[in-house]
C-alpha cells in the first residue's frame, strides 16, 4: 500500500476556490512526489442534447474552454507546479470527474468548496453527492 498518492487531480473551473484548490494540489504535489492533472469540464446544458450543437457550435464551445484550461495550467505553474496534465472534458461535471479520475487512477482529487458555473453545482447539490459517492479514490474539499 502506497502512503501518498501518485496522481492527484484538480477539477477546475477558474473561481477563487479553484485557485485555492489548485494551490493546495501543487503543495502536494511537492511533498509527495505527486503527478499533477488538472480537469476542466466544459458544461454542456442539462437541457441541450450536445446532438443538438452544430459541429461549429461545439468546437467554439470546445476552444474556449481550452483557453481557460491554458490559463489554470498556468495558474498551477506560476504557484511552483513543476509539472501540469492537462484535461479538457465536454458534458456533465460529476460523469467526467469521475470518469477521468477511474481512467488515469487517480490517488486523490481536489476541489473547491464553491465555483462559478459547472463547479458551483457540483460542490452545492446532487452533482457533489455523486461524485463523492461514486469516485473511485478520496475526495479533498478546499475551503
Amino acid at each position: 500500500m502506497k502512503m501518498y498518492p501518485t496522481k492527484i487531480m484538480v477539477a477546475v473551473d477558474g473561481s477563487a476556490a479553484s485557485d485555492r484548490a489548485i494551490t493546495q494540489a501543487v503543495e502536494l504535489c511537492d511533498a509527495t512526489g505527486s503527478e499533477l492533472h488538472l480537469l476542466l469540464v466544459g458544461l454542456i446544458s442539462p437541457w441541450t442534447h450536445p446532438d443538438t450543437l452544430s459541429e461549429r457550435q461545439y468546437d467554439r464551445l470546445k476552444q474556449e474552454n481550452q483557453r481557460r484550461l491554458d490559463q489554470e495550467v498556468e495558474k498551477a505553474r506560476a504557484g511552483g507546479a513543476k509539472a501540469v496534465v492537462a484535461h479538457l472534458r465536454m458534458g456533465r461535471v460529476d460523469t467526467e470527474v469521475v470518469r477521468l479520475a477511474e481512467e488515469i487512477e487517480v490517488g486523490l482529487l481536489v476541489v473547491g468548496n464553491r465555483g462559478r458555473e459547472s463547479l458551483a453545482r457540483v460542490l452545492l447539490g446532487h452533482d457533489s453527492e455523486s461524485i463523492v459517492r461514486h469516485a473511485p479514490c478520496s475526495v479533498m474539499v478546499v475551503r
